[in-house]
């Protein structure tokens, strides 16, 4: 994960059992206050090499989609110590274990397994940038071989 602009982030990745958490700190340097997201994802092959367009969400109803639950980014905003709400406008912020419902991107893209997933998320005051933060992320399937319930 990156940050860009007026973001500052210090992250760290950490593992238990099949799940991966994403810890650390964020600083916004301003003053404005975050008023829009736009979001940008591209669709990359499972080796992160060639990457396509795939969506842009622009978001202006940021408050009510933090408070949202069930929706990929529930997780991963309810992570956020103080919390995310409105008005955003504190300056340092802690992710405490941070990830993302994969099963809510599911939902919303049933083909989301097996590709990397670079997105962008910008954020803005009005139609200043603030700053961004980019992360990657690899979304992978399996298939559990099954025990026959009858033996033949």
């Amino acid at each position: 994960m990156s940050t860009h602009g007026n973001l500052t982030g210090n992250f760290s990745i950490d593992q238990y059992k099949d799940n991966q958490f994403i810890n650390g700190n964020i600083t916004i340097h301003s003053k404005l206050i975050i008023d829009k997201v736009i979001v940008v994802i591209y669709r990359c092959d499972s080796d992160g090499i060639n990457c396509e367009y795939f969506q842009t969400w622009s978001l202006t109803d940021i408050c009510p989609k933090l408070k949202d639950k069930n929706q990929i980014w529930s997780r991963w905003y309810g992570s956020f110590d103080p919390p995310m709400v409105c008005p955003l406008d504190k300056v340092n912020y802690r992710l405490v274990n941070g990830t993302y419902d994969i099963d809510q991107g599911v939902r919303w893209y049933s083909d989301i397994a097996n590709y990397q997933w670079k997105v962008t998320q910008k954020l803005f005051a009005g139609d200043v940038y603030i700053g961004s933060y980019v992360f990657q992320i690899s979304i992978f399937s399996y298939r559990k071989k099954l025990k026959p319930l009858l033996k033949l």
